[in-house]
């Protein structure tokens, strides 16, 4: 995985479905990868996980795998929402979330991962029903925040009239999250407004240390230096260290400004972005942030160092061509004659 998230051409793949999606007025929820057994069935029990994945923890894999358990699903759809209800985009940017949900379940036969411009359920159950077969049951599956959050008249023009199409198309398995549970979902659909649609959200438990786990969890451990490895997938949490995601600022320049590594990497990619549109360079991603943080640590602009970054390309890029011509040497040195 950490071989992933220092790859360019990668980083840059995923950044231009991001700003595709991104730029579209319509609706749009796009498959990045589908098992073909699962891509060949009709007819078949749909799950869907939207989440904003920042990052995916092991609070997470708990619902999808008891999910999983409990219904059978020929086909559950990690979907990343690039514009999520109420959640403003901080912390891993959207191109790394998406790089280490894909990463983590790409090969998982029954998992598929997509993207979607549009956070509103109602909006993606319509996307879904054109995607995928007439026949097919789609079942979203979320915690007890998310469910509380489908129901809220905030998100709605017309709210009775969007719930009627929404539960029309779909059901939702709900999940406890923190100490709300069965009790909890029983009051929320108790109420007048919710009752009928309550042979439609069914309740589903994990156990409580792992629905205790946030997202919100892991970032603030990270941040306050503590151990975090239990709360999410060990790949992730190799992403996590290799980028100094969630970090907190510790390390300032001489002009007393602080220095985020991770921060300083999102605005060299930005700009690598730009200055090669088709991603198709290879890059040292690694060793560019590397000299830009080490050019801030002796007080120069960062502005000024991105304004270098072709130049640190093309440094960069040699020192790639000599390793390679001296492991290319060593190679043939190493060579037995023939016998």
């Amino acid at each position: 995985m950490i071989e992933r998230i220092n790859n360019f051409q990668l980083l840059f793949r995923y950044h231009a479905i991001i700003e595709r999606l991104r730029g579209d007025p319509h609706p749009r929820l796009l498959l990045l990868s589908r098992s073909k057994e699962t891509a060949a069935r009709q007819g078949k029990e749909l799950g869907v996980f939207p989440s904003s994945f920042n990052p995916i923890t092991k609070g997470h894999m708990a619902i999808l795998q008891r999910a999983a358990e409990i219904k059978a699903f020929k086909e559950i759809l990690l979907v990343l929402d690039i514009h999520a209800m109420d959640k403003e985009i901080f912390g891993a940017t959207l191109v790394d979330r998406l790089l280490m949900v894909h990463g983590l379940f790409e090969d998982y036969t029954h998992f598929s991962v997509g993207v979607s411009n549009r956070g509103l359920f109602l909006t993606k159950a319509e996307v879904l029903k054109v995607m995928y077969p007439g026949e097919t049951d789609i079942t979203f599956i979320v915690g007890y925040d998310t469910m509380k959050r489908v129901f809220d008249p905030k998100y709605y023009e017309d709210r009775e009239e969007a719930l009627d199409q929404l539960f029309r198309s779909c059901t939702f398995m709900v999940a406890n999250r923190d100490n709300k549970g069965k009790e909890a979902l029983q009051q929320l659909m108790a109420s007048s407004a919710n009752r009928r649609f309550k042979g439609k959200v069914h309740f589903f438990e994990i156990p409580n240390r792992l629905a205790h786990i946030s997202s919100s969890h892991v970032r603030q451990r990270v941040m306050e230096g503590k151990s975090f490895a239990r709360l999410v997938p060990p790949e992730i949490g190799e992403c996590i260290k290799e980028v100094k995601l969630y970090k907190k600022d510790r390390e300032v320049d001489p002009q007393g400004q602080r220095i985020n590594r991770y921060d300083v990497r999102t605005q060299v990619l930005n700009r690598l972005y730009g200055l090669y549109p088709e991603g198709k360079v290879e890059i040292d991603i690694v060793q560019i942030v590397d000299s830009v943080v080490e050019g801030m640590r002796k007080g120069q602009d960062l502005e000024i160092l991105l304004d270098t970054i072709p130049e640190r390309v093309a440094v960069s890029n040699v020192g790639k061509s000599r390793r390679r011509q001296k492991d290319d040497s060593d190679v043939k040195l190493n060579m037995k004659p023939d016998m």
